[in-house]
Parts: structure tokens; sequence; C-alpha cells
């Protein structure tokens, strides 16, 4: 979709200003709030200003300058965002990983299984380190998978772990899927 050049600035203040409010309604701390409100006001005034909505005479082109200021902000707090939703993510995924290992390992007993159902937990094609450790009737499986926050910047590595206890008797004969 191609929008056309008078919209396209519009755009970019109605996606600044939810951005803003997430971040306003996510924050917690008393100063960061403050700091996002005033954010808030002056993407309001701006887009009113734009709208020639409230503008007072001889403000329209200050609006313009204010906002390619603040553009390079926006840009960085919503590429921030995206990137805590990507670690947020792989750690929701090494740990669903962990805990199938963990229950794997709890219930065969056996540490190559338990590895591959903490691999096979994981998206295809994703690598990842996968540790099993068995003690005193516990299993403990850890999960450290590296991700990539933004394109040139070097990955993360999240890390997970799961304990289960080991169930007595003979462990289950595997099954093909």
């Amino acid at each position: 979709m191609q929008l056309g050049t008078a919209y396209a600035p519009s755009l970019i203040v109605v996606l600044a200003a939810t951005i803003a409010a997430l971040a306003l309604a996510w924050a917690r701390n008393g100063a960061v709030a403050s700091l996002l409100d005033t954010v808030m006001r002056q993407v309001r005034g701006m887009l009113g200003c734009w709208l020639m909505v409230r503008c007072p005479p001889g403000e329209g082109g200050s609006a313009t300058v204010e906002l390619a200021a603040a553009i390079p902000l926006l840009v960085a707090v919503a590429l921030a965002m995206v990137a805590l939703v990507g670690v947020a993510l792989g750690q929701v995924v090494a740990q669903g990983a962990a805990r199938e290992g963990a229950r794997e390992a709890a219930l065969s007993g056996d540490h190559a299984r338990a590895v591959a159902a903490a691999r096979a937990a994981l998206p295809a094609g994703r690598p990842a380190r996968v540790a099993v450790v068995a003690a005193a009737g516990r299993a403990r499986v850890e999960v450290a998978l590296p991700v990539r926050l933004l394109p040139g910047v070097s990955p993360v590595t999240v890390r997970a772990a799961a304990v289960a206890a080991v169930e007595p008797g003979p462990a289950p004969a595997p099954t093909e899927p």
C-alpha cells in the first residue's frame, strides 16, 4: 500500500501517540509516567496543529519542527518495544522447552530423550543449548536460547530451567509421532 505524502505525517503522529499511550499504560514509575504524559500532550498538540484544530496563529510550522526533533526518539522507543517483545517471546519458548525436557527426564530417566524432547519443543532451526542434570530424585533441564533483538545487534541469550521429580517405576516406551 502506498500512502500519499499528505497522509503520511498524520499517520506517523497517530502511530507515535498510540505507542506513547501504550507505554504510559505500561509504566509504573511516577517519573516515567510523567515524562510519557508530557510527550503525549506534546504529540496531541502537534496533531491538532497539523489538522488545523486548536492551532494558535503562526504556530503551524513549529509543530513540524517539534515533530522532526521527536521522531528519532519515538522510533527508538518503538524499536525498544519490539526488542522487548522478542526477548519475552524467547523466554516463553525457552521455558516451554525446559518444561518438556524436565517432564521427559522425570518419566524416562534418559538424558538423550530429555534433550530431544526439549529441542522438539523449540521452533525448527532455533539453536539452543540444553543441559540435563539428575540428582536426588529430581531432574533439572536448563535451556539457553539466543534471541536476536534487531538486525545488526548481537543476540541476547535467555535462559530457563525446569525441575521435575523423577517418577518411580519403569520408563514408558517411546512413541513415534
